[in-house]
């Protein structure tokens, strides 16, 4: 699959160099895959009028869309072996650079951990009952097991997490989101879910389903059956409901 050419339009003159920095590099990503505006536009269910805005520079996207734009265009050009110019974190801190964004609002958390305990007094308490939390010392009778049983070693990120969210580090903390949902083994992710979950992160756990709705067939299918095996059904159907809106 060869790459497609495209005219870019000139900046102009009133833009910063931090945004034209950051227009050039989706740009050059965007270059290296033959989708379509269009077609990109729709696998990030997005307009094609915004996601043009962002290449040109009008306008820029939340880290979550850049993530999604990525996650679209890297899986294009892993199919035709094309290395992209710019890692997602480049990406992203291009992004966190740009002074003040004229007419967007302030960047909200990507994964709200609640609509009425958004206070860091409240994420502390519930950071230390997650680590206080007693563990049953032998498995539980094979009728009694919950979703969480799988916890037992827990994701290790879960705290590091926990932490960029308390210090409103809103854009690491998506991207660890991401990357687990879309890098880790089919075994892992029912591990991060369950962990989220048990630690009060209901939606940074769906947010996990959601991503990794996005990664292909054969792995969208052996996560529903590692989900299965860990005894996380409703996990394992809303990933399935998930990855067939994706493909809608």
């Amino acid at each position: 699959m060869a790459k497609r050419t495209q005219g870019w339009k000139e900046f102009p003159p009133e833009y910063s160099d931090e945004r034209r920095a950051f227009a050039v590099a989706l740009r050059r990503v965007k270059d290296c895959t033959d989708l379509t505006q269009e077609q990109l536009a729709k696998e990030c269910e997005v307009a094609t009028s915004t996601l043009n805005g962002y290449l040109n520079g009008r306008n820029q996207p939340k880290p979550e869309m850049l993530c999604a734009i990525y996650a679209a265009i890297r899986q294009d050009t892993d199919l035709a072996g094309i290395r992209i110019p710019h890692s997602l974190d480049e990406l992203l801190a291009l992004l966190s650079s740009q002074p003040g964004r004229p007419g967007s609002p302030p960047a909200k958390p990507a994964v709200r951990i609640s609509r009425r305990r958004h206070t860091a007094a409240f994420a502390r308490q519930r950071q230390l009952r997650a680590r206080k939390r007693v563990r049953v010392p032998v498995p539980l009778p094979e009728g009694d097991r919950h979703p969480g049983a799988n916890e037992d070693a827990g994701w290790t990120e879960l705290e590091t997490l926990m932490n960029r969210l308390l210090r409103h580090q809103t854009q690491d903390a998506f991207f660890m989101i991401w990357q687990s949902a879309m890098t880790l083994p089919a075994g892992e992710v029912p591990r991060v879910v369950a962990s989220c979950r048990s630690a009060g992160l209901s939606e940074a756990a769906d947010a996990v389903i959601a991503n990794a709705a996005r990664r292909d067939v054969d792995a969208v299918l052996r996560i529903v059956a590692s989900f299965h095996e860990a005894r996380q059904y409703e996990d394992a159907t809303l990933l399935l409901n998930s990855a067939i809106s994706a493909t809608s």
